[in-house]
């Protein structure tokens, strides 16, 4: 096993003293004189400086008082790559000139810990003369295309020797360990300042279970690596001249304080773009250090795209291990493998597959389909959380979890959602399933993020029935066969309207199958929109994009049924509201009174629900994204949702049968007061009721 690279803690603040111009001579002076009483021993090092100058910073545990900016000692060098102690007196004229010579690096002998770090800047202007020259003392630039930085660490038992660390290489382009001149993109919903980011980047080594590009050696064998510490510059950030392999980076955003630590693996083909919006700054192996656990979410528009099928766990596409197993990833064992396993089985990529851009994604539109649960239960799907702790530790990311959910399972039942849900850390997404076993299917209608370019934002419409198959000549549908609906100029959405957000409701199926809704005129994609079992009424929520001659197309398959309709709203170009998403967060539940009365609704009862400014969702909120859910009726009915005020809408967006728990997305627009209704029918029972929770997953403004 090759040695493992240890970082430091330390390493977060490195080089901020140095540059600044360190601390007062008096305390320097002191310093000095500390460590000079000490027993010391001087480890000869070569450097090849390829022509740059500059600054080492070295640490032991060992010495009293650190004098030199995060170190117990600096030394610089000549472009000969001799060893120059230097003026440490701000006050002198002469302050970082050189003043002698040193044959290596002296180090207390109770020392057990060496740590080095360079900081190069290109020679260009010296005159040779090493005693006056004025290029031995300026700032280090990681934007240096010529010299990169290194760090190297090593440990040693008390009463054993330090090993000989033999001839150091900085990075350059082209070099023998492929160094490369690294830009990074840094994107954010907000201006990116200059210098706004800060990044300290260390190469190290793999842990034992990984796999990666072994850090350079020095000729006697000793592990060392890149490094770099340096602030953005425009919308790029660097890691300055630096070697492919496996880093760990410190990344600050100074306008929001808040600082992640994350692993990952660079080439320069596969530099990260640090999304500063995003959890972890889009980091997969991350944690926060500092300030919020994620950033903001913020106020996004709607990019439709033709759906496609992205996870399917029958098939092992975007998600391993087969069946999503009972809970969200976590592993409770010491085998690294398996906890690799459990991981990958709860979690989704959704950035960078299927046309969805890799980064700049605040959230994603699916539509999820428990497939053959093997008993009860219920799933909630949330942005994979951003670390906490040791980044080291592959369990960091778990913890709290939403109390609400997605999806209820009952067994043997396949049952669809659409879920709109952040993107999390790494452009992933974890499914937390409750009680069972099940497999999953997820089809993407769209993708929210912030643009400079014109794309679609939510404008509702009071809710109406564009269709039921019952009341037409034509009547259900025939498996198999395809139905044209005109959207566009009707009940409020306009011609040039990109989607739709409709609820179709499959009543009285022939048996089982599913429906597939999707644009006129396109190629019947490989998705389903809502599952069909026979005999039962279902209703799921839908995201439609438009075809070009303003209708959608409605396919079932495997069996005959009948088809609801009802429309709520639409996306458009250059018009609309921007959408927000969150963690999920509970704003009603009739079973303990929260957001309405303690009491489960009855038989045609009708309450209001205020939405705006309650929890997150701010005052001037035109629209909310629920997900509202039907527990344990005890009578068949169906429920709607409309914006508060005037008549009840020939709608609904919930059907069940007596005991069924029954979840369904709701897209709905919000009364002048903020508010919405819903009402509950159940009429075939008078005497029934039925308990009602309501999730925001999001909100328009």
């Amino acid at each position: 096993m090759r040695r493992q690279l240890v970082v430091s803690a330390f390493v977060s603040a490195i080089c901020v003293p140095l540059l600044t111009g360190g601390r007062t001579p008096l305390l320097a002076e002191v310093a000095v004189a500390e460590v000079n009483a000490l027993a010391t021993t001087t480890l000869p090092v070569q450097l090849a400086t390829l022509g740059s100058v500059g600054s080492m910073g070295i640490h032991y545990n060992a010495g009293g008082v650190d004098p030199y900016g995060g170190y117990e000692e600096m030394l610089r060098w000549d472009a000969s790559g001799n060893w120059l102690t230097f003026d440490h007196d701000l006050t002198s004229a002469t302050f970082g000139h050189p003043t002698g010579t040193v044959t290596g690096i002296r180090v207390p002998d109770t020392a057990t810990y060496l740590r080095l770090e360079s900081y190069p800047s290109t020679a260009l202007g010296c005159d040779g003369d090493s005693a006056l020259d004025d290029c031995y003392w300026e700032t280090y630039d990681p934007w240096d295309p010529l010299h990169g930085a290194f760090h190297l660490q090593i440990e040693r038992e008390v009463g054993t020797s330090w090993p000989s660390l033999g001839r150091i290489t900085p990075p350059t382009p082209g070099d023998q360990f492929d160094g490369f001149v690294s830009r990074g993109r840094i994107v954010s919903s907000t201006p990116i300042s200059e210098g706004r980011v800060h990044v300290d980047a260390f190469q190290i080594d793999c842990s034992p279970h990984e796999q990666c590009i072994a850090p350079p050696t020095t000729t006697t064998g000793v592990p060392y690596g890149a490094f770099a510490s340096g602030s953005s510059r425009g919308e790029l950030w660097t890691m300055g001249v630096t070697w492919p392999g496996h880093h760990t980076m410190f990344i600050e955003d100074v306008a929001t304080g808040i600082k992640v630590q994350a692993i990952v693996d660079i080439a320069p083909t596969t530099l990260p773009t640090i999304d500063l919006d995003a959890p972890c700054f889009g980091f997969t192996t991350c944690v926060t250090i500092s300030g919020a656990a994620a950033p903001t979410a913020p106020a996004t528009e709607f990019h439709p795209m033709a759906p496609v099928r992205i996870l399917d766990t029958r098939k092992e596409l975007g998600i391993s291990g087969g069946v999503v197993q009972p809970g969200d990833g976590s592993a409770d064992t010491s085998n690294a493998d398996l906890r690799v396993a459990a991981v990958a089985n709860h979690e989704l990529q959704v950035t960078g597959v299927a046309g969805i851009p890799e980064a700049g994604v605040a959230a994603v539109l699916l539509n999820v389909t428990a497939v053959d649960p093997a008993g009860d239960g219920f799933i909630t799907i949330g942005p994979r959380p951003a670390g906490t702790g040791n980044v080291f530790d592959d369990q960091n990311s778990f913890g709290t979890w939403p109390s609400s959910s997605n999806l209820n399972l009952s067994a043997g039942v396949t049952t669809p959602n659409m879920v709109l849900v952040r993107v999390g850390a790494g452009g992933r997404i974890r499914f937390h399933v409750y009680g069972t076993t099940t497999h999953i299917l997820a089809d993407v209608a769209g993708w929210f993020g912030p643009s400079d370019v014109e794309v679609s934002g939510f404008t509702p419409v009071q809710p109406k029935r564009l269709l039921d198959t019952r009341h037409e000549a034509d009547g259900q549908l025939t498996g198999g066969t395809t139905r044209l609906l005109t959207v566009a100029g009707v009940a409020g959405i306009p011609l040039d309207a990109d989607s739709v957000v409709a609820n179709i409701t499959a009543v009285s199926p022939s048996g089982n199958g599913y429906v597939t809704a999707y644009p006129s005129g396109t190629a019947l994609p490989d998705v389903s929109n809502l599952n069909l079992r026979s005999s039962v009424t279902r209703p799921n929520l839908a995201v439609i994009a438009v075809g070009d001659d303003g209708k959608i197309a409605l396919r079932p398959e495997l069996a005959d049924t009948h088809l609801l309709v009802d429309v709520f709203g639409y996306y458009r170009s250059g018009s609309g509201a921007a959408t927000t998403t969150a963690s999920p967060f509970r704003i009603v539940d009739s079973r303990n009174g929260i957001g309405t009365t303690k009491a489960p609704f009855g038989s045609g009862e009708r309450r209001r629900v205020e939405v705006a400014g309650v929890g997150e969702v701010p005052r001037n909120a035109s629209a909310v994204y629920l997900n509202v859910t039907v527990v344990s009726p005890t009578g068949e009915g169906f429920l709607s949702v409309w914006p508060a005020g005037g008549d009840v809408p020939n709608v609904s967006n919930l059907n069940w049968v007596s005991g069924d728990t029954v979840p369904n997305m709701v897209v709905v627009g919000l009364g002048d007061d903020g508010s919405i209704d819903i009402r509950v029918d159940l009429p075939w029972d008078a005497f029934a009721t039925a308990e009602v929770l309501v999730d925001v997953l999001g909100w328009t403004s």
